[in-house]
């Protein structure tokens, strides 16, 4: 006991210290990360949700770090370099790059574009080629990552209707490894099969095509093959379903196209739109180039041809040859429910204690916070968002899809909902719609202040509100003005069901009781240019403001629907109807009507409501104090034929001028002889005409909505049930001439209808607009919308300037469709569908056994990625279960997976290249 006390006590002196802590070179201290110093703070503000604490996650400015990654990088940032002692073996840690996924080695955001990979095998990522970018196989799982120009990821992660558990975990798995690579993506989205998001089908402008079964499958299986059909279905963004060749499938609204060899047949509905019919037939193309080695020929079947629609039935009767297979189920489409939206603030993963109700519509953009997450609850049938805010905790951001999900399983939600994790200042459009008061960050490119040039004068203010953000002038308010030239106007009053005609001394007067309607037409060259005005007083009653919208239309379809019909609330009149009338709109209260008050005085606002053109508006109020404002003149005309004028403090002086003119209308004995009485200095005689004194305001605060960019929404009317769809990425094509659309600037709205919708759907136009604004998410009152109706080839360059390279056929209809179809025919007649297609490439290469070729050593003149050139025609049938000729007619998908199953495909090294190994020299030598 002596001996080892004297021993230790030696150590200790020396300073000697176990082995396990050796001293650290100079190049560890390189590689080592500095220690952090402890935190100074309170356990209870470290620990609280709502405190901020240093490591925030700041992932989406502007200017983002480089993903790419380098040897050096990697060794620095991943591995510790430590020497040990050679007397103590201790095996190495893992580090992060060993276990990081092969294939995102190279993934980097300097590099803009989409990637595609497919998860294949047991763990095994696989960059799919170019040409299999938007067709899915129904069993398998998918990673598409989108890098813009600006370095902007956006990842989604797509599960198949039939993949597996295991795989479904594991791509998700996979996923969140690439978002963190990427620094984390901006939209990061979990998608299904059939319930994609539109933040993930907007990166396939092509459409996507569902393949049944999986890449790799048993031999037995993948042989199994017959002609299939493909039921199209959507409208800007394509999907195209597999399921097998029956007559119920047809529907007489959508599109099929029938797979096969030498031919393939597009089937078009009778009631199908021109939208549709465009996209079917390219779709057809698509899948003929791709998957068809550009050799077959495409036959549009038009339901409308009796003689055709009877002949490509007939291939569909009989299918006896399927009933042993497995018939392709699909989830049937229902209709959206309704469900009040709510907005929940996330901070754990517990729904009832960390994701409590933080708001109710109408949302206002203030509500995001920006160190918080917050969860938008839109129902089980619409997408489901997850806001993160610049200053959120990274943890916030790695765990967003993760309760998101359990948020849906709290709900009992579907498992398809697709889930969306969106970043601060990349929302699409979809979430934006949602908020009453959203407005854009510009803080990207430019500057929020800038000083005015003659290059910039024609910018200006693109909110009315907010003096930071410019924008263009003729890209916002261009839609207040229409085109100058010999004018010629009408006014009507609308009495019950009669239009009784003004006088040209009575235009520009009306009752707030009644409506008016105002044709006013413009003379440009040979094209007169017609718009006809409905004005609505603001104490009409709701039921004749609907009987005078049908009114109007009725005298639009005499007019050979050519109008373009505005509607106009009191009190929200636009400067060009003010111009029409002179300038000047005297409107009388219908309660007051034209005669004095019990006291015998009447009294009139005058205010100017278009400084520009110095457009004046005259109002009849009742004689009291809380109808005056500070902002402009009154006119009060007594019993005893006393005028008196009150000048409001903030008024202006062509408001105090124009208060003196419009006596001689209201009384032409007192034109010349008046009163004078400022704000704050009002006489006793003004003060017992007015009455009690009560408060007045001292500004005109009416509500005004700021202008955001245009969405266009096609409404659809089945089994008297109205629905709307919202059309990305617009364009002139997407509008079709037997459909009613709407074109959305929030602050105005477009109702556009095509020349060839029937008048049982045209006369629903109104109930189409009532159902839209009351269904809005962002709670807009109808009043404070502008309303433009106007139908094909009359459409006014406000609207035109929406979709660029407008034309004057660009509108898809019925010329459009013969167009494709005759460019179709064109085609066929250049492709050879007798041209040989087995790969010659065979001919001359040495045969080997097919158990040869399993092997992993082969020989030095076989191919890797075509070990089936290397097989005898024997062997080869033996392998795919097809002999060459016909399996080269089969599709290229089916030959791949007949090729993988086969196990005759190239399967690449899952090995990474970038893993170190560091091993002491006692551990490589007892290996």
């Amino acid at each position: 006991m002596s001996y080892e006390m004297t021993f230790l006590s030696t150590l200790l002196r020396e300073g000697a210290r176990p082995r396990s802590r050796a001293r650290k070179s100079d190049l560890d201290r390189l590689c080592d990360s500095p220690s952090r110093a402890p935190s100074a703070l309170p356990d209870r503000l470290v620990k609280s949700p709502t405190f901020v604490s240093e490591k925030t996650y700041k992932p989406y400015n502007s200017k983002r770090p480089s993903t790419s990654r380098t040897y050096l990088s990697s060794i620095s940032n991943h591995v510790d370099l430590e020497l040990r002692d050679p007397g103590v073996k201790v095996k190495p840690e893992k580090s992060s790059l060993m276990d990081q996924e092969p294939a995102f080695v190279d993934v980097t955001k300097d590099i803009p574009g989409l990637t595609v990979w497919r998860l294949e095998g047991k763990s095994r990522l696989v960059v799919t080629e170019d040409r299999d970018i938007g067709f899915f196989h129904e069993g398998a799982t998918y990673i598409a990552l989108q890098i813009n120009e600006d370095g902007e990821a956006s990842l989604h992660y797509w599960l198949g209707a039939f993949a597996s558990d295991d795989h479904k975990t594991l791509i998700e798995d996979k996923a969140h490894e690439l978002d963190r690579i990427v620094t984390h993506a901006a939209v990061f989205t979990r998608e299904n099969q059939f319930h994609e998001s539109s933040c993930f089908m907007r990166l396939f402008l092509d459409g996507i095509v569902y393949i049944e079964s999986k890449p790799k499958t048993t031999v037995s299986r993948a042989s199994v093959y017959a002609k299939r059909m493909y039921r199209i279905t959507g409208r800007k963004y394509i999907r195209a379903a597999c399921t097998e060749p029956s007559l119920e499938v047809l529907d007489s609204e959508a599109a099929c196209i029938l797979d096969g060899f030498p031919r393939m047949y597009v089937w078009i509905g009778r009631h199908c739109n021109y939208a549709l019919r465009n996209k079917a037939i390219h779709v057809a193309k698509r899948i003929r180039n791709l998957q068809r080695e550009s050799i077959a020929h495409i036959i549009v079947v038009d339901e409308r041809d009796d003689g055709m629609n009877e002949a490509f039935k007939k291939k569909l009767h009989n299918n006896t040859q399927y009933s042993d297979q497995i018939p392709c189920q699909r989830p049937g489409n229902t209709t959206p429910e309704d469900h009040s939206m709510i907005m929940h603030r996330i901070s754990g993963d517990h729904v009832m204690y960390n994701m409590p109700e933080a708001a109710k519509p109408p949302f206002f953009q203030r509500y995001l916070v920006q160190r918080d997450c917050y969860l938008m609850d839109r129902g089980p049938r619409l997408p489901m968002y997850v806001w993160v805010g610049s200053q959120a905790h990274e943890n916030e951001i790695l765990h967003a899809i993760k309760r998101g999900k359990t948020f849906c399983q709290h709900k009992q939600y579907p498992e398809v909902i697709p889930i969306c994790r969106i970043a601060d200042d990349s929302e699409p459009n979809d979430f934006k719609k949602n908020f009453y008061d959203w407005r854009e960050k510009d803080t990207k490119h430019r500057q929020l202040t800038k000083l005015y040039s003659i290059g910039n004068i024609e910018r200006a203010l693109f909110s009315r509100r907010d003096r930071r953000t410019v924008a263009k002038k003729n890209e916002l308010w261009s839609s207040d003005t229409l085109p100058d030239g010999e004018d010629e106007t009408e006014i009507w009053k609308i009495e019950g069901d009669k239009m009784v005609k003004l006088d040209n001394d009575q235009q520009g007067i009306f009752n707030n009781g009644n409506s008016y309607i105002v044709l006013h037409r413009i003379q440009i060259g040979s094209f007169t240019q017609q718009v006809l005005y409905y004005w609505l007083g603001s104490k009409l009653e709701n039921d004749n403001q609907d009987s005078v919208l049908d009114l109007v239309l009725s005298m639009n379809k005499t007019l050979n629907n050519q109008c373009i019909v505005i509607r106009v609330f009191d009190g929200r009149e636009p400067a060009h109807l003010l111009s029409i009338l002179g300038n000047c709109l005297i409107i009388y209260d219908r309660d007051l009507g034209d005669t004095p008050d019990v006291r015998g005085s009447r009294m009139f606002c005058i205010h100017e409501h278009d400084p520009d053109n110095c457009s004046m508006r005259v109002q009849q109020v009742p004689v009291c104090w809380s109808s005056l404002n500070s902002s402009a003149a009154y006119v009060l005309h007594t019993s005893t034929q006393d005028c008196l004028l009150w000048y409001g403090q903030k008024s202006g002086g062509s408001e105090r001028e124009y208060a003196k003119q419009i006596l001689g209308y209201i009384s032409p004995l007192s034109k010349h002889d008046y009163s004078i009485v400022t704000e704050g200095k009002e006489p006793k005689h003004f003060c017992n005409l007015m009455g009690q004194k009560q408060n007045y305001p001292l500004d005109f605060q009416l509500e005004v909505l700021d202008r955001r960019p245009p969405r266009l929404v096609v409404c659809r009317h089945e089994k008297d049930c109205i629905s709307f769809e919202s059309i990305e990425s617009f364009q002139q094509e997407d509008l079709c001439e037997n459909e009613i659309f709407i074109l959305d600037l929030y602050d105005q709205i477009y109702v556009w209808t095509g020349s060839q919708v029937k008048d049982d759907l045209r006369r629903l136009t109104p109930i189409c607009l009532k159902r839209y604004i009351e269904t809005d998410p962002a709670g807009r009152l109808d009043e404070t919308i502008s309303v433009w109706f106007l139908t094909q080839n009359n459409e006014p360059d406000s609207f035109i300037k929406f979709f660029p390279y407008w034309t004057i056929n660009g509108i898809s209809g019925e010329q459009s469709y013969e167009l494709c179809r005759k460019l179709v025919r064109q085609e066929n007649v250049k492709v050879d569908i007798d041209k040989e297609m087995i790969d010659r490439t065979y001919v001359g290469k040495t045969k080997y056994s097919y158990k040869d070729l399993l092997k992993k050593e082969l020989p030095e003149d076989v191919n890797p990625q075509h070990k089936e050139h290397n097989l005898s025609e024997k062997q080869f049938r033996e392998a795919v279960k097809y002999p060459r000729d016909q399996f080269y007619r089969l599709p290229v998908w089916k030959q791949e997976q007949l090729f993988k199953s086969a196990r005759l495909g190239h399967t690449s090294s899952s090995e990474n290249p970038y893993r170190l190994r560091i091993e002491s020299p006692d551990l490589q030598n007892d290996a």
